[in-house]
């Protein structure tokens, strides 16, 4: 045989290897898994500046079926309509933060430097709300205020998480029993990239609006919630304005991750959390 015709069948025989590997892969089990691995692949395909469009229109506001919690409030029950407007599809990430820090000299997070909680696609922690409130004008955002935040969460039906009225410890990054162990969502001690869990999204497609980092919001308590809670709210009032978070986060169970759960909270504390972040909102 000729040497033209071994090297013709060699790269023949290496084309049909090539194919079949090919048909293997496309034939495989593509099931959505409920973690999706933190690869460059999967960190690519994510638009961490997405924002949603909420419509305009009423809203279940609160809930008349009070939980025991731990650190949270809940206001009781009311309808109130919403305008329109954008809401982040993700929290805002140490990567979004680093080009602002770079762009503005803002003073670092507190917690810029430690490696649990400082990767670029895991939300930014050890923010107080002034700093979030500077970002959001930056980017050219503002934080969405507590009536905003609550309807993005659990949309016009009232639901209790963003993806129903069931806590579920698999769809989030929760407090693991109390353990912070990682047993139910395989983060331990620390929060999880955004977008890890793709199955408790809210019905408007936003991500971890039930755990990870609780959230800093524009609060706009009405006066009946304020007077339920002005013992616990007195001390932590900055120039007359109560601000709050919401959520829930990763060292947090199924009572303070509701959807309906407010928590009043130093806007200038000196102690910054690394269980507290935000997302932006934007007027149409």
């Amino acid at each position: 045989m000729s040497r033209a015709k071994i090297v013709k069948i060699y790269y023949y025989s290496l084309f049909l290897v090539v194919l079949c590997s090919g048909l293997i892969a496309c034939n495989s089990d593509n099931s959505e898994s409920l973690i999706q691995p933190d690869t460059e692949e999967n960190r690519a395909v994510i638009d961490f500046d997405e924002m949603v469009l909420i419509p305009a229109g009423e809203v279940t506001i609160g809930t008349d079926e009070k939980t025991d919690l731990t650190f949270g409030n809940e206001a009781d029950s009311q309808v109130i309509f919403v305008e329109t407007f954008y809401i982040d599809k993700y929290e805002v990430t140490n990567g979004q933060y680093a080009k602002f820090l770079s762009e503005t000299g803002h003073r670092k997070p507190k917690f810029w430097d430690n490696p649990s909680l400082n990767a670029p696609n895991q939300p930014v922690v050890g923010v107080n709300w002034e700093d979030a409130e500077i970002y959001a004008k930056w980017a050219g955002k503002r934080l969405p205020t507590d009536i905003e935040w609550e309807k993005a969460a659990r949309s016009i039906d009232g639901r209790l998480y963003p993806w129903g009225d069931g806590y579920d410890a698999s769809l989030g990054n929760f407090d693991d029993d109390g353990q912070m162990d990682g047993k139910f969502d395989g983060y331990a001690m620390q929060p999880a990239p955004v977008g890890s869990f793709g199955k408790g999204i809210s019905p408007y497609g936003l991500h971890d609006m039930s755990g990870n980092v609780w959230e800093w919001v524009i609060s706009t308590l009405d006066d009946n919630a304020i007077d339920a809670y002005t013992t616990k709210i007195n001390s932590k009032l900055t120039n007359g304005i109560i601000y709050t978070i919401r959520g829930g986060s990763w060292t947090n169970g199924p009572g303070d991750t509701r959807t309906t759960v407010f928590y009043i909270y130093p806007a200038q504390c000196s102690d910054h959390s690394s269980s507290v972040g935000f997302r932006c909102a934007k007027t149409p």
